[in-house]
This record gives structure tokens, sequence and C-alpha cells, in this order.
């Protein structure tokens, strides 16, 4: 007769399943959100400074550490938002 032994193999699948579901709630979807909102900001920065070089506005078109500076603010404003979201 043969018998199936239990063990803790089960389990242990089961906590590295919600390990991975706790690791991608709470790290990879909010630094893919922050991703995309320094993207966002930077895009707008840079199409302002564009559109506002090409109509004779600013005789230099350039990117400074401000606007960086700004768009990893987006980073972080979109990460937080995105991770308050989870919590629940």
């Amino acid at each position: 007769m043969n018998s199936i032994s239990s063990t803790n193999r089960d389990s242990f699948v089961e906590d590295k399943s919600q390990f991975l579901k706790g690791f991608k709630k709470f790290f990879i979807f909010p630094l893919k959100a922050g991703l995309q909102g320094f993207v966002l900001v930077l895009s707008v920065i840079l199409i302002v400074k564009l559109l506002s070089f090409l109509l004779g506005i600013n005789e230099l078109f350039s990117l400074d550490l401000m606007d960086i500076m700004l768009s990893s603010m987006g980073f972080v404003f979109m990460s937080l938002i995105h991770i308050l979201k989870n919590i629940n």
C-alpha cells in the first residue's frame, strides 16, 4: 500500500508565494508607478521648455538640475500614492 507523506514543502511554497505577492505589491508596482510619474513630469517639463524655445520666449534650450529634481518629486509622489493605496 502506498502512502503519501505530508511535508512542510507545501507551506514553504505558500509562504514564498505570499512573500512574492507582498514584494510585488509594495516594491515592484510602486517602483513602476514612480518611474511613470518621473517620465510624466519630465516629459511635461521638456515639452514646455521646447515650446518656449521654439516660440522665442527663451533663447536657450537647456535641462537644469532643478528639472531633474522636480521629476524625482513626481517619482516620490507616485510611488507613495501607490504604496498608500495598497495598505488596507
